[in-house]
């Protein structure tokens, strides 16, 4: 027993506007929540999940590429772009501020899960990836709907005998992944 809230427990369970579920990996940068993120996705792909991903990024990124079709629309002032092929779509909108998350989650309309790195805010449950080596504070106390803590074994400082989260092999993806399948009770 991995010690994850499963979909009984409504307080701790969130789905977007398409009764999709939405679990979330918050942590410093350097953690590794995207390892962590694309091992769990890894895993429940393999387990036939269809999985969506959405990670937010506080700095300016690029996804383009400067001189392609797309990227010249855009800089030309198309305010959405779309690419498309047999096996992808690709859009990009222009926003004057940030889109709220709600909003991003709608994005997703026919996967089994949505796993979200980042949005430490949001209302979603969320584990939290903490290297203690890193010297930071934990995020649980600060954040809401933190229901788990991702650490390597036995790294769990001393100032934390009173957590009160169920603590995760930050190293063992598979064992992560199955509690994730187990709280969802697929």
């Amino acid at each position: 027993m991995c010690g994850l809230p499963t979909n009984r427990g409504a307080s701790r369970v969130y789905f977007n506007s398409h009764k999709i579920p939405v679990l979330g990996f918050i942590g410093y940068s350097g953690s590794g929540k995207t390892t962590l993120m694309e091992q769990v996705v890894l895993l429940l792909h393999g387990r036939g999940m269809r999985v969506g991903a959405l990670k937010h990024d506080a700095h300016r990124f690029e996804v383009d590429k400067p001189g392609k079709d797309s990227w010249r629309f855009r800089e030309a002032g198309a305010q959405t772009t779309v690419i498309s092929s047999a096996e992808l779509i690709v859009l990009q909108r222009r926003t004057a501020e940030e889109t709220p998350l709600a909003d991003l989650l709608d994005l997703f309309v026919d996967e089994d899960i949505i796993l979200v790195e980042g949005h430490k805010a949001g209302p979603h449950p969320k584990i939290e990836v903490h290297r203690p080596e890193l010297g930071h504070p934990f995020l649980w106390p600060v954040f809401e709907h933190v229901i788990a803590l991702a650490t390597p074994k036995g790294l769990i400082p001393e100032s934390s005998h009173e957590l009160s989260l169920p603590v995760l092999d930050l190293d063992n993806a598979p064992a992560i992944a199955e509690c994730i399948l187990t709280s969802l009770q697929r």
